[in-house]
């Protein structure tokens, strides 16, 4: 499989007028993060028109951002005519399905539609019809900073803020992968973004007292494997419902086990009406190859998957004997 360049995919998106993005599902900052920043420079630059919208909501910090009012949330890609646009644009996405909630059941993306693939998941298919993959960045944002240079995309203090989002959070603000991060965060930086109050303090600073009761949740339940040195935690739909947490919060609580000292990798699982939403961490142990066993995807140190028909016995059950016939496989 091999990358579109840039230009391509520049010199396509110069001839479109009508644009549609979507914010994966359960959005987190790098999805928020790439897609304000891409609508942005084809809105001031190329003068389209941009639909972007989400299924899901953000968590309660992303969702303070001013740029987050652009996203159309509550709307799902199968609610819009797909047939009126020109392209769809598929950013921070692994596969097509987490483009849409109602992918996994009986909608489909037109056949005919122009589907231009930008992402950093080691796992990407290369689904689209121009693809740019790279699989060494460490965010989506990243990638697009990189296309940005290259098409002399003029750098402004919105663009830099917008992209500097995903750039933090998807390094777990520069706790790994942090070498690209940390020079892309200081370009950025310099173009204007504020760091401290652009992001730090909305961000990392305004977190919901719930969020902080899902982290202690998950501690509370947490199961240890001495031998092979991994963690998990399993938290019932009930807690979820009774925190009233959005799938885009609980996506977050897998940070709260990833640091564990003695611990290789660690693993949640979360139980919801859809079914079972499953997370990896590690520093150090190649995770992607559980979750692409599991019918997932994502990153060597951070990846996910998901079981619709499943009880959380079952899911742990799955997951461990994953873990045992794939084996740990670390730098």
């Amino acid at each position: 499989m091999k990358n579109n360049s840039f230009q391509e995919i520049w010199e396509k998106l110069k001839s479109c007028k009508n644009v549609v993005m979507s914010l994966h599902i359960g959005p987190d900052g790098d999805s928020l993060g790439s897609c304000t920043a891409l609508k942005y420079v084809l809105e001031r630059d190329l003068n389209c028109n941009v639909t972007l919208v989400s299924c899901d909501e953000l968590s309660d910090s992303l969702a303070s951002l001013s740029f987050s009012k652009e996203v159309l949330f509550g709307k799902d890609l199968s609610d819009l005519d797909l047939e009126s646009f020109d392209v769809l644009i598929c950013l921070d996405l692994g596969d097509n399905v987490r483009l849409s909630a109602k992918l996994r059941d009986n909608f489909n993306v037109p056949n005919d539609l122009f589907i231009i693939n930008i992402d950093h998941h080691k796992t990407n298919p290369f689904y689209g019809t121009l693809n740019y993959v790279d699989d060494s960045a460490p965010s989506a944002c990243s990638v697009l900073v990189d296309f940005f240079k290259e098409i002399n995309v003029h750098f402004d203090a919105e663009l830099s803020k917008r992209l500097l989002l995903g750039i933090c959070t998807d390094s777990g603000f520069f706790t790994y992968d942090g070498k690209k991060s940390l020079e892309q965060a200081i370009f950025l930086i310099n173009q204007g973004a504020d760091y401290m109050n652009d992001i730090v303090i909305p961000v990392k600073s305004n977190i919901p007292l719930r969020l902080l009761q899902f982290n202690a949740l998950l501690i509370d339940n947490i199961k240890f494997n001495t031998e092979k040195k991994f963690a998990y935690s399993l938290v019932k739909k009930e807690d979820v419902e009774k925190l009233n947490l959005n799938f885009a919060e609980v996506r977050l609580g897998i940070d709260a086990l990833r640091d564990i000292e003695g611990i290789d990798f660690v693993f949640n699982l979360v139980e919801f009406d859809q079914g079972i939403k499953g997370s990896f961490r590690s520093h150090k142990v190649d995770v992607s190859l559980f979750a692409k066993e599991l019918n997932g995807g994502g990153h060597k140190y951070a990846a996910g998957f998901g079981f619709k028909d499943s009880s959380l016995e079952e899911a742990e059950k799955r997951v461990l004997e994953v873990i045992d016939r794939i084996g740990i496989h670390k730098d």
